[in-house]
């Protein structure tokens, strides 16, 4: 047999080719490192030969639809470098089971489908394609820098039932998508992130995007003293929804009869936006405007917020809402009572939108992603695991290779 076209093929260092053996299911392919190609695994000294030799089998990629096993033939050194100890094959995991090229393609394979789905189509344990699926993220993660950036959002996701949270921070003007997830949604959750910066690092962070959440505000703080704090929109209208929704129950506890058959089932007609109304929203809407409720009322007045965020500066904006805020009396004024003071309370954060225009609208995407990550894998129990792969299906690392 022409052993020399294998080892062309095999395309693997300092080894020959000793012998084939060829079975149903599989190729077993014997090799041996020839004299003056022992290596020391510590300072890569070539040697002669080398002692108490030994086989290892180790996993291959597959040759011809048949899984291919390399029987390696290798011994001990005794290095001056004080090395005591197996020579070094390149080629093979450090737990001498698979090929490092095996374990790429495993990587690729897991980068695509779920670690199941993996195991099955490689004949492989599940155990072992999570084990190198995790090492190579870990090596990946290792190998890869943190990018510079300017503006960054800080939300949270849900990861498992019982309000288990992930603290995310990501980019949101240069694409690199989440950069930091950790456990929880306290101050010292981000803090971690930032205690990960470089001086470079934070001195290039110029906006910061966020829910009002005074932990992620006390954090940010204590790191980014002179930055600016950009409250997000979109959780600032959720706000005004939450007001609207208190009252619509305020209002059918103490509604007669009737008047509960027209105000029950209309909570996602007040709080739908008018672009995406059908017929009949638009007849849910009338309905209530007969009805003459605050419930009506309210609803014009959230219609109304959303020009709020069309003025030109943050004195026209300030203006605004002083106006907005003295149309509501009696029931309307005690059901918007807590949004307004939240207003006054972070009156900083909301106006400064109108200098930087920035929304945390990529998070929605990006926790979608990370929810359907998830539901893939039916959850994960690994959470530094989860965080990884976070990290390269939405985030900074999705571009990286081995």
């Amino acid at each position: 047999m022409d052993f020399e076209t294998i080892e062309k093929l095999l395309q693997l260092p300092r080894v020959e080719v000793t012998g084939v053996e060829f079975g149903e299911k599989e190729i077993t392919i014997h090799v041996t490192i020839p004299e003056g190609r022992h290596k020391c695994s510590k300072c890569g000294r070539l040697y002669k030969s080398a002692s108490e030799l030994t086989e290892v089998k180790v996993r291959d990629l597959s040759i011809c639809g048949k899984d291919c096993y390399l029987v390696i033939k290798k011994g001990r050194l005794h290095c001056s470098c004080s090395y005591r100890g197996y020579e070094d094959i390149e080629f093979v995991d450090e737990y001498q089971r698979q090929t490092t090229r095996f374990n790429e393609f495993l990587f690729c394979l897991c980068d695509r489908m779920t670690i199941m789905d993996t195991s099955d189509l490689m004949g492989v344990n599940w155990k072992t394609a999570y084990k190198v699926d995790r090492n190579s993220l870990k090596k990946l993660k290792e190998a890869t820098e943190s990018p510079l950036v300017k503006v960054i959002g800080v939300d949270e996701i849900a990861f498992e039932k019982r309000h288990k949270y992930f603290t995310i921070v990501y980019d949101i003007t240069a694409g690199n998508g989440v950069l930091f997830a950790a456990e929880g949604r306290k101050a010292e959750s981000l803090n971690k992130y930032y205690c990960g910066l470089s001086a470079k690092e934070k001195g290039g962070i110029k906006v910061v995007c966020m829910d009002m959440w005074d932990p992620f505000i006390k954090a940010t703080r204590k790191h980014l003293p002179d930055v600016n704090i950009v409250f997000d929109r979109f959780h600032i209208k959720k706000h005004i929804n939450e007001c609207i929704d208190r009252l619509r129950r305020r209002i059918i506890n103490a509604a007669s009869r009737e008047e509960k058959k027209t105000i029950k089932n209309k909570k996602w007609v007040l709080l739908k936006n008018p672009k995406n109304f059908k017929d009949s929203d638009h007849r849910a809407l009338e309905e209530l405007k007969q009805l003459n409720t605050p419930l009506y009322e309210a609803y014009l007045l959230k219609e109304e917020f959303d020009q709020f965020f069309d003025c030109k500066s943050e004195s026209e904006g300030q203006k605004f809402l002083t106006g907005w805020a003295e149309k509501m009396t009696g029931q309307l004024k005690e059901s918007f009572e807590g949004f307004i003071s939240m207003v006054h309370k972070y009156l900083y954060g909301i106006l400064t939108y109108f200098e930087f225009r920035y929304t945390n609208a990529v998070a929605e995407g990006l926790n979608n992603k990370i929810k359907v990550l998830k539901r893939m894998a039916y959850g994960y129990r690994d959470k530094e695991y989860f965080k990884l792969k976070i990290y390269r299906k939405c985030g900074y690392l999705k571009g990286a290779t081995i």
